[in-house]
């Protein structure tokens, strides 16, 4: 059974190669190696080389979230292949689906879009899909959230944002409420959170001092959201993970905690004095040392500038052999530490694990938090825009 995940591989690349399959039965197989997560270098090489020179068509359409699905779990992000697909989905929104989006519709969307920004992949063009659905009459009050919360974590906050998050928080029922799952509630919160952190002032203001999203975030969301960060903190606290870091932490003279309960985020380790040098805003900046776990790292990173290079083998295309990439939750979590006045540095659990050594251990801690290089930086995917790519 050891061998198994090879031998399929093993066999998946032989078809592929060999024109054996068509381009549902490839993106049928992606998806299945994805939900089992057998990864193999050499076969994903196979199959994004193979989607990435496959013209998409109409028949295809149904094939693009098993695809980006497939990408997430196996924690490969290619720009230029994701490129490819938001483009050609964002083209049959507008010329091939009847409007408005029936629910079915908007779920494959929402759907599509919690890939996408588990992948940390930007599209103004999916954007503007979900910024359009937010009026959409046949969006149901969880669906709307899921919109509202989509936009906010991609950091965008178009015209019709307020008047969606009155509709869908302020005038949702107890049945609506009710209705909503745990990861619901905790998605929604991220409405409050991202808007916070990361959009215009007087959005945020509204939000902090307008008495019914209050209510609403206070009463539904919040609660489910720290209920979540303290789970995590204590699995950490419980974990031999934090005993060998508190075991280099304190051989290296470090004034290191774990976070405190109730703080919007959990960190496994900050500086000792963090909110008092926050409150005072020092100008030296408190430490928050985060663990990234290995399903928040990437296995396989392309960058959308890779496009303009035909022909190149693909697993020389692929940038995580050179620098680490982070993505999922953590990217977040980075962004927004970074935005409280933290200095942020990570531990990689795919490295850390392999360690075997106390003083490996303690050695690996300093570089982590020493100045960046390639060995201690953390890289997030870049921007997928065109304005914003170095060529």
């Amino acid at each position: 059974l050891e061998q198994l995940p090879v031998a399929v591989a093993a066999a998946v690349r032989r078809a592929v190669e060999a024109g054996a399959w068509d381009f549902e039965q490839v993106v049928t197989t992606f998806d299945s190696l994805g939900r089992l997560d057998w990864y193999d270098e050499p076969t994903i090489a196979t199959l994004l080389s193979y989607c990435e020179r496959t013209s998409l068509l109409e028949p295809h359409g149904r094939l693009l979230l098993p695809l980006t699905r497939a990408c997430a779990n196996l924690r490969v992000h290619h720009a230029p292949l994701l490129h490819k697909i938001v483009k050609w989905y964002c083209w049959s929104d507008m010329y091939l689906r009847p409007k408005p989006l029936q629910s079915e519709h908007i779920n494959e969307l929402l759907e599509l879009a919690e890939h996408l920004l588990d992948l940390s992949f930007q599209s103004l063009d999916l954007q503007g899909v979900l910024a359009a659905n937010l009026k959409n009459e046949n969006a149901s009050p969880r669906q709307v959230l899921g919109l509202l919360s989509a936009l906010a974590r991609f950091s965008n906050f178009p015209i019709e944002f307020k008047a969606a998050c009155i509709k869908a928080c302020a005038e949702s029922s107890d049945t609506d409420l009710v209705a909503l799952s745990r990861a619901d509630l905790i998605n929604a919160f991220n409405i409050h959170l991202c808007a916070v952190f990361d959009g215009p002032a007087a959005l945020k203001h509204w939000l902090m001092e307008d008495e019914a999203m209050k209510s609403f975030f206070q009463v539904h969301t919040s609660q489910k959201w720290y209920q979540k960060q303290d789970q995590e903190r204590t699995a950490f606290l419980q974990s031999d993970l934090y005993l060998e870091l508190k075991r280099a932490v304190d051989e290296e003279g470090l004034n290191l905690r774990p976070s405190d309960p109730g703080d919007v985020y959990h960190v496994e380790l900050i500086s000792v004095d963090a909110k008092e040098r926050l409150a005072k805003m020092s100008p030296e900046q408190p430490i928050a040392l985060v663990c990234i776990k290995s399903r928040d790292q990437l296995r396989w990173y392309v960058p959308i500038t890779a496009a303009a290079v035909p022909g190149a083998d693909a697993l020389v295309k692929n940038r995580c052999s050179q620098f680490r990439y982070m993505f999922r939750g953590s990217v977040q979590k980075f962004r927004h530490l970074q935005a409280m006045g933290y200095r942020t540095a990570a531990i990689w659990l795919s490295e850390w694990n392999a360690l075997k050594t106390e003083d490996a251990r303690r050695d690996y801690l300093k570089t982590a938090l020493g100045a960046p290089d390639p060995r201690s930086a953390a890289f997030s995917p870049s921007p997928t825009d065109d304005t914003e790519v170095y060529r």
